[in-house]
């Protein structure tokens, strides 16, 4: 209505068509109207709607349906995206470990190729050397062959020469020959004339024909001997240059070396990034590894964290105690200046009350030379409870001397027992060996016994299986008395069984050993109690020599104090001398002794700036020190952290190699193990194939007798009655023949198979045995070291706790030396006020002291000759000082040798902290593998009771054994004796069956004819489908066993293919290695062409060395006058601070101006600069000692 009252002015203006058409459109806005009313109010959204507003709430509530239905349908497809993606992910799960996997053993292989390339390249490197020192050796030995032949060749020619000259001389001379009266009678070629000679003619002097053939011989010797010293001279220089050339081949080839090592390098990790392409992403693969490495980090960090806190804790503890320390060390000098100035005053008005106190000066003297006559009771009963504490370490030491030795006594006695029982160990391995011998000998019996029978059962069928379709009632009877057999041989062994563990022999002797091992157990744990006492008495001896060494510390810091008091006392004692003499002198020079009064006021004033200077420095140095040292310790601790996982990388992959040796290892055993266990299972595969397929023909050939005789049941009745007589005789015969054939047989064999059976499970448990007591040795090692490591760790910890006891006793100590100072500051303050009464007193006295300065003169004489001698005295305990100051010293390089030991226990300390997480994280990986193993070992604990129990059965049967052992031999060579008599039994058994067996062939006609009857047959049948439903039964478990079988066969073959292919690739690589070898050959001759090339770069590169050497001289020289310049401008700066200090100007200008003390504050990153800075302000430091 509202609508149409709105419509009214419209209605009355227009005409009727305009009319209708607009009746129409606000029917249709009505309509439109009142939908859209009731979907809002469907909606919930009942706010008034204006007319007006219509078409733009329509729209709106159009793109809202819309944006819920796109809403809908994004939400549908991203759950739906999710579930794929969440499928995908299962799906990869798998492909993305087993990538892992591969790239792992792919990186494996390719580092074990790298490491045979780079062996190959030693080993050819080797053999080139060889090969080149052969050479050489072979060249030398030519030119000294050469040199040799040529040698005799000279010498042949000239003896040629001088045979030639004696003949030619022979035939000249053909004057008379001169013999001697001792000489040979010379042949002489010509009619010449003889004389002889009596005597030699006596020497004359023309000796100059001796002289010139001695010269000549000399001169030919020294030139001999020239030429082989420039032989020699040669032989060194072709050696030098051999080795030089040896030298440059080594550098040579140690650069190709290198060039090849980063070639393979780069062909590594392109081979890789080629891996990663086809598989998983780099992304992935890196976004992983920043992932666990981020999670270590942060797992160690967090530690550290927890770490520093503890430490930033100690450290304001300490900062706090220290600044209480010098609160009170700030009031105490306080007050000392305060006390300085009332000294000051009083120095002025004992200026002029000198005289006075001249009296009291030998009061003064004689309590001086007391307290020096206590000091050094003090000093001396000191030295003696040093002595008596050196007297306790030196027992302490020998105690401890004692308790080694002990303890190796006993690491001895261990020793024996470990022997021992290796003794008693390899008694076991020697009584196991025996019975693996008796049972291979069992076993070799079963083997032929097995052939036998299946010689017995070949035979069968092929006799038996031929005419089966007459006699069905053979395989019935057969099993029959296979069943009978076999439960009277069951019977038979578990007799047999109670009888072996009823046996009383073994037990006595077991008793005995079980005792003797119970008496070894028990001093086993008392030795261990008795090293857990020694262990703990010297961790109290190491603590009380602790304590007893901070005792010494602490009395020889009090030792130095009263030294220092008696030195001060003395220098009072000194310039109140002086200035008593000055006083008696004459009143004129009491200005003199104002002036250096004032001189010493101004003195002690500057040392007092100087001491405040030193003091600010000092703090300004611990400040730079500690955040050095921050700084430092964050870097060590990231070196550390980069080292440590290193380490634990270089670990990982040390195990992983070792892992994959003894892998492979234990695959090859595996192999020959499951190889000789596939023979086995074929061989018994094969029988089990062979039962199934006569026994399935046998099956069949029943099947179709049955279906004949059912066919013949009405012929055959008749026939029954007049062949029933025979058919008993002949059944009782048959059965006989049979009972008495397959009883034999039937019971050898089983027992064979069980005793076969038997001994495969023995030799399958100790194989079983043998590998988890290896897994538990080795597990018990890894335990037995991680305890080790903890009980390290331990120690550890108690010695850092026991030095922070110490530490905390120290501090304790200082406290009670500050409570003593402030006593005797106490006691000084009386005694000052007693002097300031002495002060009235000598005021009352001075004019008496007037008179007595003449008496006083004559004693100053004598006093100044006590002075001589205190001096001398005072030059004696300066030199003690300076000894205990030397001793000081040495204890305080000790103190420091302590520290950096107690810092080298805090490194080692995180060191072990950092292997304790690896192992605890390999501890957990390790729980991950042995959730693994414990399903195993909970198999496996059970077989380990059973077969605990059978060792102890077995340990208190060996000495029954080894008695029993010859008892046995001789039962063996009875058995064989009766195996080779039950062979010719069987023998004449088988002859008996092929007689019988001609018979059944005349017999087996009647029997077809005899065995009609449907009951026998009925009969037959359902004993046969019970031992058909067992057969059946037999069939899937061997089915399922060849199952299990073909699985561990296709495994083998996959590691038997892995070991093929990496056989494969490693002929490959030696025939790579052959064709390297062979280029490598090549290359050794242009090797050699090239050393002349090479000679000449090394003089060249000689001289550039001899160049730079000069050069780096001359910079070292730089470096050092850089140095200097550095440690004089340092210290003329701290000069001027102080100068500055003591005129009252502010430091922060110079503080901020120099650029030097900028950069040498400032944290620098290269060792180098660390220690130049360290160096410097050592030097700094000894300038400002040396001012001082």
């Amino acid at each position: 209505m509202f609508m149409i009252f709105l419509l009214c002015p419209v209605f009355v203006d227009c005409d009727k068509s305009s009319f209708g058409r607009v009746f129409t459109m606000s029917t249709n806005a009505e309509r439109r109207f009142v939908n859209l009313r009731k979907r809002l109010n469907q909606l919930g959204y009942r706010h008034p709607l204006g007319v007006d507003s219509l078409p733009l709430v329509e729209k709106l509530f159009s793109d809202l349906v819309h944006t819920t239905e796109s809403l809908r349908k994004a939400k549908f497809s991203s759950g739906k995206s999710e579930k794929e993606c969440s499928n995908y992910d299962t799906i990869l799960e798998p492909y993305k470990t087993e990538n892992a996997r591969l790239t792992r053993e792919n990186n494996d292989l390719h580092l074990e190729i790298l490491k045979l390339k780079e062996q190959s390249d030693r080993h050819v490197k080797d053999l080139k050397a060889s090969l080149r020192r052969i050479e050489h050796e072979t060249t030398d030995l030519k030119f000294l062959n050469n040199q040799y032949i040529h040698k005799i060749k000279m010498l042949e020619k000239e003896t040629k020469a001088k045979t030639e000259k004696i003949q030619q001389l022979q035939e000249k001379n053909l004057q008379a020959v001169v013999q001697t009266p001792g000489g040979r009678r010379k042949s002489i070629p010509f009619r010449r004339q003889r004389m002889q000679i009596d005597q030699f003619v006596p020497p004359s002097g023309g000796q100059r024909g001796n002289a010139s053939i001695e010269l000549c011989a000399y001169s030919s010797f020294m030139n001999s001997h020239k030429n082989v010293a420039l032989h020699f001279r040669i032989q060194e220089l072709q050696s030098e240059v051999a080795e030089l050339q040896e030298k440059l081949e080594t550098s040579e080839s140690g650069m190709k070396r290198y060039s090849k090592q980063v070639e393979i390098r780069d062909k590594e990790i392109e081979r890789l990034m080629l891996a990663l392409d086809g598989g998983r992403s780099h992304e992935v693969l890196s976004l992983e590894s920043r992932t666990k490495s981020n999670e270590k980090l942060i797992s160690h960090l967090n530690i550290q964290v927890d770490y520093l806190q503890k430490k930033n804790k100690e450290l304001e503890n300490h900062i706090q105690d220290l600044l209480d320390t010098k609160q009170n060390v700030t009031s105490e000098v306080v007050d000392l200046s305060n006390k300085n100035e009332e000294l000051c005053q009083e120095l002025n008005e004992i200026d002029h009350l000198a005289q006075q106190l001249e009296r009291h000066k030998e009061i003064v003297l004689e309590t001086a030379d007391k307290e020096i006559g206590e000091a050094k009771k003090e000093i001396e009963r000191k030295v003696s409870e040093i002595q008596d504490l050196q007297e306790t370490i030196t027992r302490l030491k020998s105690e401890l001397c004692s308790c080694y030795k002990e303890n190796e006594r006993l690491n001895e006695e261990l020793f024996g027992k470990t022997d021992e029982k290796g003794n008693l160990e390899l008694l076991l391995n020697q009584l196991q060996q025996e019975k693996q011998r008796l049972t291979e000998k069992t076993e070799n019996l079963e083997r032929k016994e097995r052939e036998l029978v299946l010689e017995i059962e070949r035979m069968r069928l092929d006799y038996g299986i031929a005419l089966g379709d007459k006699s069905p009632s053979r395989l019935d009877a057969f099993v029959k008395t296979l069943e009978d057999d076999r439960d009277y041989y069951k019977r038979e062994l578990d007799y047999l069984q109670k009888m072996v563990k009823l046996r009383p022999s073994p037990s006595r002797r077991t008793a005995e050993k079980s005792e003797e091992l119970k008496s070894i157990t028990r001093e086993r744990d008392e030795l261990r109690s008795v090293l857990d006492r020694f262990e703990k008495h010297m961790i109290e001896i190491q603590s009380n020599v602790k304590l007893l060494t901070a005792e010494r510390d602490r009395l020889k810091v009090l030792y130095e104090q009263s030294m220092l008091t008696n030195y001060n006392l003395f220098k009072s004692q000194s310039e109140l001398n002086r200035m008593r003499r000055e006083a008696k002198h004459s009143f004129v020079s009491q200005s003199h002794t104002e002036e250096e009064r004032d001189i010493a006021l101004i003195d002690f004033k500057i040392l007092m700036a100087e001491k405040e200077s030193l003091e600010e420095k000092l703090k300004m140095h611990q400040e730079a020190a500690d955040h050095e040292k921050s700084k430092l310790q964050h870097d060590v601790s990231e070196l550390e952290n980069n080292i440590q996982g290193l380490q634990i990388e270089k670990c990982e992959l040390r195990t992983t190699v070792s892992i994959l040796k003894e892998r492979i290892n234990y695959l090859e055993n595996e192999l020959n193990l499951k190889s000789s266990k596939l023979a086995q299972t074929s061989d018994d595969s094969s029988q089990f194939k062979a039962e199934i397929c006569s026994l399935q023909l046998l099956n069949d050939q029943h099947q179709k007798s049955v279906e004949d005789l059912q066919r013949r049941l009405s012929l055959k009745k008749d026939e029954l009655l007049t062949a029933q007589d025979e058919i008993i005789k002949l059944k009782e015969i048959i059965d006989r023949l049979n009972q008495r054939s397959t009883s034999q047989e039937e019971a050898v064999s089983v027992l064979r198979s069980t005793i076969s059976v038997l001994d495969k499970e023995k030799d399958s448990l100790q194989e079983t045995v043998d590998e988890k007591t290896e897994r538990i040795a080795c597990l018990d090692d890894n335990l037995a070291n991680r305890e080790k490591t903890i009980a390290h760790l331990r120690l550890t910890l108690s010695e850092l706790e026991s030095s922070t006891d110490q530490m905390q006793d120290m501090l304790g100590n200082r406290d009670r030396e500050i409570s003593s100072l402030r006593r005797q500051l106490d006691t000084s303050q009386i005694e000052l006020a007693e002097m300031g009464r002495v002060k009235e007193m000598a005021l009352k006295e001075n004019r008496r002291l007037q008179d007595d300065l003449a008496t006083m003169a004559r004693e100053n004489q004598a006093i100044s000759t006590e002075l001589k001698d205190a001096m001398r005295e005072k030059e004696e305990m300066k030199t003690r000082v300076h000894n205990y100051i030397t001793e000081v010293s040495r204890f305080e390089n000790l103190i420091a040798s302590k520290e950096k030991e107690n810092q080298d226990l805090l490194e080692k300390f995180q060191m072990l902290h950092t292997q304790a997480e690896g192992w605890e994280i390999k501890a957990h990986q390790a729980e991950g593998e042995s959730s693994s193993i414990r399903l195993e070992l909970l198999s496996v604990d059970t077989d380990r009771k059973h077969l605990r129990e059978r060792v102890e059965l077995l340990e208190k049967e060996i000495q029954g054994h080894i008695v029993a052992h010859q008892v046995y031999e001789s039962q063996i060579s009875s058995i064989t004796k009766n195996m080779s008599r039950l062979e010719e039994d069987l023998k004449r058994e088988n002859q008996d069956k092929a007689s019988v067996l001609a018979d059944l062939t005349s017999v087996r006609e009647l029997c077809v004819k005899l065995e009609a009857s449907k009951e026998l047959l009925a009969r037959q049948l359902t004993s046969k489908s019970m031992d058909y439903e067992r057969v059946l039964g037999e069939l899937e478990d061997t089915k399922s066993e060849g199952e299990l079988l073909k699985k561990q066969l296709s495994s083998e073959r996959l590691t038997v293919q892995n070991l093929e292919t990496l056989l494969a690739t490693s002929r490959d690589k030696e025939f790579q290695n052959q064709l390297m070898s062979q280029d490598k050959d090549t290359e050794i001759q242009l090797l050699k062409d090239k050393l002349t090339l090479a000679e000449s770069k090394l003089s060249s590169n000689n001289r550039e060395v001899s160049m730079l050497r000069s050069k780096l001289a001359q910079m070292q020289t730089d470096t050092d006058i850089l140095k200097r310049k550095l440690t004089t401008e340092r210290f003329e700066r701290e000069r001027a601070i102080q100068e500055m200090r003591r005129h009252g100007l502010s430091t922060s200008s110079l503080r901020a101006s120099p650029p030097l003390s900028s950069t040498l504050r400032s944290p620098s990153r290269s060792p180098e600069r660390s220690a130049a800075r360290t160096t410097d302000q050592a030097a700094a430091e000894k300038n400002v000692t040396f001012k001082e």
